[in-house]
């Protein structure tokens, strides 16, 4: 379908999907949106998206089975474009959550093994692979043609792993079903899976007419690639055999099937190319014998590096293929254990409970003295805080008193002013009523007991107006104690209408808006 119409028919598939509630539907409506792009574009960011969407849909709605199986189906996907380390990430999330649901409960529960078993065939860890191929096993059932294909694949695993014995046991059982079906492509495969394991073990008499099988076979169901690698077997038994005529004409057919093919043939090449060399120097002909040596060291090489690339890339999957198998490994714990492994479980819990009930006791002890702790430190504290109010209060108190008796002496003065004293006598008596309270000494002991009760004022004051002047600073101290205009003039000598001054002048420098009070802004310092 072309994109535009493809889309509008998901768009329709998803209005019904929501005007029924299906939310299934949607999930799978976002999927079949990323298959689209899959199958047209590769891999891509919209696919991506959309596998995305899927997943989150099924969260968000607590859907756990779809949200297992829409992290699969992105695995397969990113298996699909080799995307090998993302896919492993999204394989192990999902068969947690099949884990999680229970994998019974999973509907077509072996399909999820057998892909995951393909990734794992992918990436040559055989052994996990024949792990999830037994799985697959469990939810098969008997006599079908996916249960053939999964025997055969896990004697592939043994074969590759040089377990010949056990390998042939599979494949055995496998050809027995396959007959049994009347499956002649099936037939056909796993005959030569048996041929291959004959001639690996270089018993070509026995292997020769199992090959000859498999490549029928194979060119009968067009399977290229294995008609070539059976053609490349068959010209070995032929060298063997010193039929040099004959070893040339089947090369011939293997070059012409490898060619033919669209899957990666390197390592087909590689053999290819030992073989042709080896074929021109039983012919006597070194110079092509060279030249396909060196054909074959080349390939061989490119094989090889491609192959450490793939060694690399398992070693930093193997974290994650740890933690599966060991999830895994959980279902092949025999039932005859069972009961020893509730009552191991039923111990453990017993001993986690008295040591949380000891560990729970220590804590709250611990707790407890904390508290008595912090309850007599904030005691103190309070006391401490209370009396250096007290202090304040006390020295702004008396400071206070002086500022009444300097008034009513300087109303004395002003009368005796008028009758008695001379001239130079006023004079002595006006110095002395300009000498203030707030002297330098009594600054410094003042700012003591104020920096006790408001620890953060003179800090936080210097931090948001750093160009007020010490003057300023005092004044601001003074504000702070909510004193009036007339007790602060007393205690900083000057007259009431200067504090007045002074008081404009700070608004003036604090840059504060009209209607803006300075006692309040003073009150939150």
């Amino acid at each position: 379908m072309a994109e535009r119409d493809a889309m509008k028919s998901l768009d329709d598939l998803a209005a019904i999907a929501k005007e029924q509630a299906d939310l299934s539907l949607e999930c799978a409506v976002f999927d079949m949106r990323a298959d689209y792009y899959s199958v047209n574009r590769g891999y891509n960011p919209i696919s991506n998206s959309y596998y995305d969407k899927a997943i989150l849909f099924a969260d968000e709605h607590a859907l756990s089975l779809e949200t297992a199986i829409y992290m699969h189906r992105k695995a397969v996907y990113l298996l699909i474009y080799k995307q090998n380390i993302s896919a492993c990430r999204y394989f192990l999330f999902a068969q947690e959550k099949f884990r999680e649901i229970g994998f019974d409960k999973v509907p077509d529960m072996g399909s999820y093994f057998s892909q995951l078993a393909d990734f794992y065939y992918a990436m040559s860890d055989y052994d996990n692979a024949r792990e999830n191929l037994k799985q697959t096993l469990k939810y098969q059932q008997p006599a079908t043609r996916g249960r053939v294909n999964t025997l055969n694949t896990i004697g592939l695993t043994y074969r590759n792993t040089q377990q010949f014995k056990t390998a042939m046991k599979y494949f055995d059982e496998a050809l027995n079903m396959a007959k049994t079906t009347r499956d002649s492509a099936w037939v056909g495969i796993i005959t030569g899976n048996i041929g291959s394991i004959y001639f690996m073990q270089g018993e070509y008499k026995k292997a020769l007419p199992l090959i000859q099988t498999d490549f029928r076979v194979s060119l009968q169901y067009n399977q290229t690639v294995n008609a070539a690698t059976a053609m490349l077997r068959l010209v070995k038994i032929s060298l063997e055999a010193d039929s040099l005529s004959q070893a040339s004409q089947q090369l011939a057919l293997a070059d012409k099937l490898l060619t033919q093919a669209r899957e990666d043939v390197l390592r087909y090449r590689v053999t290819y190319y030992e073989l042709k060399a080896l074929l021109y120097e039983r012919l006597g002909d070194m110079t092509q014998s060279n030249l396909f040596n060196k054909k074959y060291s080349a390939a061989k090489d490119s094989l090889e590096n491609r192959d450490n690339l793939a060694a690399v890339e398992r070693v930093r999957l193997q974290w994650e293929l740890d933690k599966s198998k060991a999830q895994l490994n959980k279902l092949k714990i025999n039932a005859e254990i069972g009961a020893y492994k509730r009552n191991t479980v039923i111990i453990v819990l017993l001993l986690l409970m008295v040591i949380s009930i000891l560990i729970y006791n220590r804590q709250r002890l611990k707790s407890k003295k904390d508290q008595e702790l912090l309850a007599s430190e904030k005691l103190r504290l309070d006391e401490e805080l209370n009396n250096a109010t007290l202090a304040l209060h006390g020295y702004t108190e008396n400071l206070m008193q002086k500022n009444l008796l300097i008034e009513e002496f300087k109303t004395e003065v002003e009368k005796l002013q008028v009758k008695f004293i001379n001239e130079g006598d006023a004079r002595e008596l006006d110095n002395m009523m300009k000498v203030h309270i707030m002297t330098d000494e009594n600054w410094g002991e003042f700012k003591k007991l104020f920096t006790k009760v408001h620890p953060a004022f003179f800090y936080r004051l210097r931090n948001k107006y750093p160009h007020l002047t010490g003057t300023d600073t005092r004044l601001m101290a003074l504000i702070k104690l909510n004193l009036n205009n007339r007790e602060m003039a007393g205690m900083l000598g000057i007259t009431t209408d200067g504090i007045k001054k002074a008081k404009q002048r700070l608004r003036k420098k604090m840059d504060l808006e009209a209607g803006t009070e300075m006692e309040d802004i003073v009150t939150k310092i």
